[in-house]
């Protein structure tokens, strides 16, 4: 016990240490080390079901991208998610295929943890694919400083820059942690899952406003990743992924964002390297029975909103028990959506205003805010 208690002891002294030595140091610009600070690589994990979203993901990141691109990796288990990609890409960037197996767990090593949990929702993939993108500049050798992840249900139909001209990352504020409708005035205090597991997972984080940074895409910086990976592991005393999912709280379906982690971090350890912005956007968001298809074929009919820079469609594995757990949503949102048929909803962000509709109102031509 005594034993047990001088190491914690150490352990502790250690990390506090770590912070004294490096305040000075590892909160300086990131871009006194960031020799590429106009350019960017782009990674896109992907999974075979979003393969079609993914092509059209792909096409639109290559044509809007404001910001030069060097090249993009995809993180796939499967190398037919590549076919017909380099006969269609046209502008000359080098694709690279990246196994998973090239990470140091693997997706039955999350399901197991989850297991020894006593989990009872199939939620593994959710972690799985997180942890994926947080390990980029790990798993992946050579990777510019800048790296773009992107969803590869995330679509952007209007030009964008990623890297302003002096090399500061912008990034998206993304949905507010609490989904109050049709006005901007967000509470600064909120109860949220993701601010809990951050708060348990990475000491000393803190939200620093009202909005959650998640949004299907962030600039990663390898300088501020390497900080936050630091961070954990010294704490921690184990590796980040383990320490990650030592964190999650399985009473929840969606107990973690990779977003929101880095999003607050940077934003509070790097602010002086960083631009923010709100990226005008629409999201379909449905179950995974759901047929996507007929869900895509409305990309067309969205294209009539210019002022909108991008579209989603993200298709959720047991959605409904998702918005169940949910503490984002208020009560008479939530059950007004719970009771959808189907279960398909449109979120549109414009200037941080968030409005929903469903989709079959859309369908027939209703506006996007008849909630």
């Amino acid at each position: 016990m005594l034993t047990k208690r001088k190491s914690a002891i150490l352990a502790a002294f250690a990390f506090f240490f770590f912070l004294l030595i490096t305040k000075g140091t590892h909160y300086l610009s990131v871009l006194q080390t960031n020799k590429n600070v106009s350019k960017m690589d782009v990674v896109i994990p992907v999974a075979l079901k979003d393969k079609i979203k993914f092509k059209k993901s792909l096409q639109g990141i290559l044509e809007n991208s404001l910001t030069p691109i060097n090249k993009i990796y995809i993180i796939s288990n499967n190398k037919n998610i590549l076919e017909n990609l380099l006969n269609d890409n046209k502008i000359n960037i080098k694709i690279i295929f990246i196994p998973e197996t090239q990470f140091p767990f693997s997706k039955k090593d999350i399901k197991r943890i989850l297991d020894q949990k006593k989990s009872k929702y199939n939620h593994a993939t959710w972690y799985y694919q997180q942890l994926l993108k947080l390990y980029i500049f790990r798993a992946i050798p050579n990777l510019f400083e800048n790296v773009l992840i992107l969803d590869s249900d995330f679509i952007f139909k209007e030009k964008v820059s990623f890297i302003t001209d002096d090399g500061k990352a912008i990034l998206a504020y993304g949905y507010p942690f609490k989904w109050i409708l049709n006005t901007t005035r967000y509470p600064k205090e909120v109860k949220h899952s993701h601010i809990d597991f951050a708060k348990r997972f990475v000491p000393m984080w803190k939200i620093m406003n009202s909005f959650s940074g998640m949004h299907h895409h962030l600039l990663f910086q390898k300088p501020i990743t390497e900080s936050l990976f630091k961070h954990v592991e010294m704490y921690h005393e184990k590796d980040f992924w383990k320490a990650f999912m030592d964190a999650v709280d399985i009473k929840k379906w969606n107990a973690a964002s990779e977003y929101v982690i880095y999003f607050h971090f940077a934003v509070k350890n790097y602010p002086n390297d960083l631009e923010l912005r709100h990226l005008n956007s629409y999201d379909l968001i449905y179950d995974s029975e759901e047929s996507d298809n007929d869900i895509l074929q409305s990309l067309d009919q969205f294209s009539q909103y210019t002022e909108y820079k991008a579209v989603g469609f993200h298709s959720f594995l047991n959605l409904k028990e998702r918005l169940k757990t949910t503490d984002y949503i208020t009560e008479s949102l939530q059950k007004k959506m719970l009771n959808e048929k189907p279960l398909c909803f449109i979120l549109t962000l414009n200037n941080g205003l968030l409005q929903i509709t469903s989709y079959d109102d859309f369908k027939k031509g209703n506006n996007l805010n008849n909630y």
